[in-house]
């Protein structure tokens, strides 16, 4: 991604806070597949569209709380996430009858949480470092790129790829408190 898509992002940022016509289309275009990917991996693919569709209702509403000054529109994007999936998790939970198999789902829904949390993490932490950093590791975790695929798809040299998927992979071992 180029110096103009951040920009884009502050633009539609900016937008965002004033409520302009048509911005949660183009919101909902920049960061759908972000929040859909984290909901399909924390509740699984056929909750996930519904755990999407709530976290931009949810976004939409309470939009005037965002402050671009505190930090990108995708992180916020993805807080209001984590609350709707750990929301969606806790009405599951409720939901399951036999105390044997509520007792196994929470166990499971730990486990989810747990791995989405670390995951949730992740997403914020590539939000703040931004491109072509984030993209770099979304184009290869996410879409399953190789690096020489996505020095070709981002018009980088495949050292630099290399050199920044080795840093912002450390980076976030880091953040995660070490090899997991």
């Amino acid at each position: 991604m180029t110096e103009a898509a951040s920009g884009d992002d502050h633009a539609i940022a900016l937008a965002w806070v004033d409520g302009e016509h048509d911005v949660l289309e183009q919101v909902y275009r920049r960061w759908a597949g972000l929040v859909h990917g984290l909901a399909r991996r924390a509740v699984g693919p056929d909750e996930a569209d519904d755990v999407t569709q709530a976290v931009f209702v949810s976004a939409w509403k309470g939009r005037t709380t965002y402050d671009p000054e505190l930090g990108p529109l995708g992180a916020w994007l993805v807080g209001i996430t984590r609350r709707t999936i750990a929301d969606h998790l806790r009405v599951r939970q409720r939901q399951t009858a036999p105390a044997t198999l509520a007792a196994q789902t929470r166990v499971d829904d730990a486990w989810s949480q747990a791995d989405s949390a670390d995951l949730l993490t992740i997403y914020e932490e590539l939000e703040r470092i931004g491109d072509p950093q984030r993209r770099i590791i979304l184009l290869a975790y996410v879409e399953d790129l190789t690096q020489r695929e996505i020095a070709e798809r981002l018009d980088l040299p495949l050292g630099t790829v290399k050199t920044h998927t080795n840093r912002t992979l450390a980076r976030l071992r880091t953040l995660l408190g070490g090899a997991r």
